[in-house]
């Protein structure tokens, strides 16, 4: 790459990305238009959170899980970070809250002394000799690898303060204000890791100023938002995009641009699969109780108490791992539900013939799928919602 020659002029294939922007604002407006309850609210607010931080600190070699950034965030007392990951998880979630205090509609535009102060909040108590937080480096660097195409070398650091002072100009310029938002943010993300300008924490910075530039342009969709998990679940791919796009000056853009907004697609139906599967399980469990209680002879109701407790157990059981998953259910083993403390208490007094008996007749009414999978040979139980179509409108 050649910094003698370098500017901020970008090509962009704009018709061959209207497609992608056309559902992206299609899913958005779908999912923004649902009032949803506060609890469903701050838990996809949550979610999003952790898997955003996880996501731009894997990348850069943190190990932690969803799960322990979890427990980290969940914390109620303030505790100093015993360790580098944990710092940087610390770090990246007062950086998450800076922002969204900082940033959204009708707020200043982005300033350099906000990407000092968010790169500060970054990498502060970093125990890299070679960075200041909040401070420009003062050496050369380089990135990448040969195997994910190619080394890069950031910006000549007696260059840094003037190309950071025309990266500020340039995002919040006319031409790039007119891009959409999404690809307003992407573009800040390309420019702000190619200049490079710091010892440590740019990839992260980069992530956490595009994510800023989506909140500021409104796309925080019920709650602060980034792309940095789905860039983490495509790594490879996001790093030789980044590379492919600075083969060439005046930069083309597009192959970075379209994987992000690719990625923000997948997002947001992500976003869409959970509240559906939340809905669909809130009605689901109101079907179970108008079944429970629906006289079908003056003995019998559509479904006994038993069945309505399986129905709910089974309810909870197949809750998704992946929460943003667009399969709305996880299948449950008949092993592991015969095995189960719920079976064992419920079913205790019944001989197993009546089990399998109440399982099937389940089936047969549409409220669960029972079936032997394709690829295990094992029996295996789903919820089958298409029971809130057959009985919820009676």
């Amino acid at each position: 790459m050649d910094w003698q020659t370098f500017s901020f002029e970008y090509h962009l294939d704009g018709p061959g990305l209207t497609v992608l922007l056309i559902e992206i604002e299609a899913s958005r407006k779908a999912v923004e238009n649902l009032l949803l309850p506060p609890d469903w609210r701050d838990q996809l607010d949550r979610l999003n959170r952790i898997r955003t931080i996880r996501g731009t600190t894997a990348l850069e070699g943190n190990p932690l899980s969803e799960a322990q950034v979890r427990e980290l965030l969940d914390r109620e007392t303030e505790a100093d970070a015993t360790t580098r990951e944990s710092r940087q998880i610390e770090n990246a979630a007062g950086a998450q809250d800076w922002v969204r205090e900082r940033f959204g509609l009708g707020k200043a535009p982005l300033a350099v002394a906000d990407i000092l102060r968010m790169h500060e909040l970054l990498t502060k108590g970093s125990d890299d000799v070679n960075n200041v937080p909040g401070r420009l480096r003062v050496y050369g660097v380089q990135v990448g690898t040969p195997e994910l195409d190619g080394v890069h070398l950031g910006a000549p650091h007696e260059k840094l303060q003037q190309l950071l002072n025309d990266f500020v100009v340039f995002v919040n310029s006319r031409r790039v204000r007119a891009e959409h938002p999404v690809v307003r943010a992407l573009l800040a993300h390309f420019f702000l890791v190619t200049i490079h300008p710091f010892g440590d924490g740019n990839g992260r910075l980069s992530r956490l100023v595009e994510a800023a530039i989506l909140f500021e342009g409104g796309y925080n969709v019920h709650g602060f938002y980034g792309l940095s998990n789905y860039f983490y679940r495509n790594g490879d791919l996001y790093k030789s995009r980044l590379q492919e796009c600075r083969r060439v000056q005046p930069f083309d853009v597009t192959p970075f641009v379209g994987f992000g907004l690719r990625g923000f697609d997948a997002e947001l139906r992500g976003i869409n699969a959970f509240i559906n599967s939340k809905l669909n399980r809130l009605v689901y469990r109101q079907t179970l109780t108008w079944a429970r209680d629906k006289r079908v002879s003056e003995r019998r109701r559509l479904i006994s108490e038993r069945e309505h407790g399986l129905l709910g157990f089974l309810l909870e059981e197949t809750e998704p791992a992946d929460p943003f998953s667009e399969r709305p259910s996880r299948r449950l083993a008949l092993e592991a539900l015969i095995d189960s403390p719920f079976v064992g208490n419920d079913y205790r007094d019944v001989t197993s013939r009546t089990f399998f008996r109440e399982l099937t007749r389940l089936a047969e009414l549409g409220f669960i799928i029972f079936e032997r999978d394709a690829d295990s040979g094992e029996f295996v139980v789903d919820l089958d919602f298409a029971a809130i179509g057959k009985y919820g409108s009676r």
